[in-house]
């Protein structure tokens, strides 16, 4: 079967349909939104880390929560203008005349073109895209009211423990690996927690502590 030449341009350019234009904003700013609200994470996490200096313990004691942010909108305006021309004339000199409809005689196609199109047929485009987007401040999760990052205990000395959790307003109760209560004296280790670090941990409930 001959080739078309019309269906063969047309098949070398490179056309996006606008359903996945609109994905892939779409997608862009979820993840923009998700990078967002990892870095406020990690910052707060980092104000409630024992392992901090000076000036991140002293964020801390003041009561200093980092900032969460939101894109409560974006909007995407894309503008495409083509200008198309054929080099092509009505005598075939392009190879087009026998066309109907053909390049020589003027007809256009709204379909971007590559460098090699552009070269191969005297084609020009122009394409702009414009990208509005607002990004506000927000409260922090309510659950910081009222609860704390949980640090990582295991290891740690419990009179050094007892003090992390003290700072950051929480309680423990110290038991042995039977479940009895016992006092932090010297040279007794954390080996246990009940609820991991990194978690979100209750003020209002008391932190279990194993020790050796």
């Amino acid at each position: 079967m001959p080739s078309n030449p019309v269906a063969d341009l047309l098949a070398e350019s490179v056309a996006t349909p606008l359903g996945e234009v609109i994905a892939a904003v779409g997608q862009g700013v979820a993840e923009a939104q998700r990078a967002l609200d990892d870095a406020a994470l990690a910052a707060t996490l980092a104000i409630y880390e024992d392992q901090g200096d000076a000036g991140v313990n002293l964020l801390r004691d003041i009561g200093y929560r980092p900032t969460f942010y939101v894109l409560p909108d974006t909007a995407c305006e894309v503008q495409v203008s083509m200008r198309i021309g054929g080099t092509g004339g009505a005598d075939g000199s392009a190879g087009t005349a026998s066309l109907p409809g053909a390049i020589g005689k003027g007809r256009t196609y709204v379909t971007p073109v590559d460098a090699g199109f552009q070269q191969r047929f005297g084609f020009q485009a122009s394409a702009a895209a414009k990208l509005t987007f607002r990004i506000v401040p927000v409260p922090p999760p309510s659950a910081l009211d009222d609860s704390r990052p949980m640090p990582a205990l295991i290891g740690k000395p419990a009179a050094e423990a007892l003090a992390i959790l003290t700072r950051l307003g929480l309680t423990a109760n110290l038991v042995d690996k039977n479940s009895r209560a016992v006092i932090a004296t010297a040279g007794l280790k954390v080996t246990g927690q009940s609820i991991n670090a990194g978690r979100l941990a209750p003020m209002a409930e008391q932190i279990v502590l194993v020790l050796e």
